[in-house]
């Protein structure tokens, strides 16, 4: 197939690659670039469909060009040079552009609270990436992460009663949350910034050291065998 011409008219094969729509069925669309057109490099292009409304112009950050091979392209790339490159020029060459509406991940860090050993333990939790781009999986509220987390076997379910989200100034946050705007103010961004998913519970869930169980026991059992001997003692004394 040959590039798209109709006397003076120059066309474009594009295709909205949105995060949101991660697995559904990709848009295309044909784009007249014509001289009268006045879109000269791939700048032009994306001017023009914010311009057109085609997408909405708050994404004007987050968006970039790829080819059909996933290349990136330059926002400075002549419209007629990828043309002649045969990049754009069919529905099977369309160039790609990719608005990352939707984070792909949420970041969280378990802490521990009220427990015995929680000043131990705080450098041994851990900070999870949560995708937020899985099939079949809808993580649209904070509600939704934390039943995920559940679901996964990352915390065992009698804990489900006893957990809590925090940000990173130690504000609560309600399960009721889209995970969306907590984003977009900056919490849960990256492993730097994770939100904070509180277990508040008196018994730790970490094993307790078997060690120095077993060492109580032993001062306990010496505590016995010496008031035992104690008391013989004074039964000898008295006779």
């Amino acid at each position: 197939m040959t590039p798209s011409h109709c006397g003076s008219t120059i066309e474009l094969w594009i295709t909205y690659h949105q995060a949101s729509r991660k697995h559904k069925q990709v848009t295309a669309q044909l784009i007249d670039v014509g001289e009268q057109s006045q879109l000269f490099d791939l700048e032009d292009v994306l001017d023009h469909i914010f311009q057109q409304d085609f997408v909405d112009p708050k994404w004007r950050s987050v968006v970039w060009w790829e080819d059909c091979t996933g290349a990136r392209l330059k926002a400075s790339d002549t419209v007629h040079g990828l043309l002649a490159r045969g990049a754009g020029g069919t529905p099977g060459t369309a160039l790609r552009l990719i608005i990352a509406d939707t984070p792909a991940a949420l970041w969280v860090h378990y802490e521990y609270a009220r427990c015995a050993r929680a000043a131990h333990t705080a450098t041994h939790t851990a900070t999870q990436r949560i995708r937020l781009d899985l099939p079949h999986t809808k993580l649209e509220r904070l509600g939704h992460v934390t039943n995920h987390i559940f679901a996964q076997g990352y915390l065992p379910s009698n804990a489900r009663s006893l957990v809590s989200w925090k940000g990173g100034c130690g504000r609560r946050i309600e399960e009721s949350e889209k995970v969306e705007a907590l984003l977009s103010r900056g919490g849960g961004t990256c492993e730097e910034k994770p939100l904070r998913l509180v277990v508040d519970q008196q018994v730790c869930l970490y094993p307790r050291n078997p060690g120095a169980k077993k060492g109580k026991i032993r001062a306990q059992r010496h505590e016995v065998e010496a008031s035992a001997s104690e008391k013989q003692v004074r039964r000898t004394t008295c006779m």
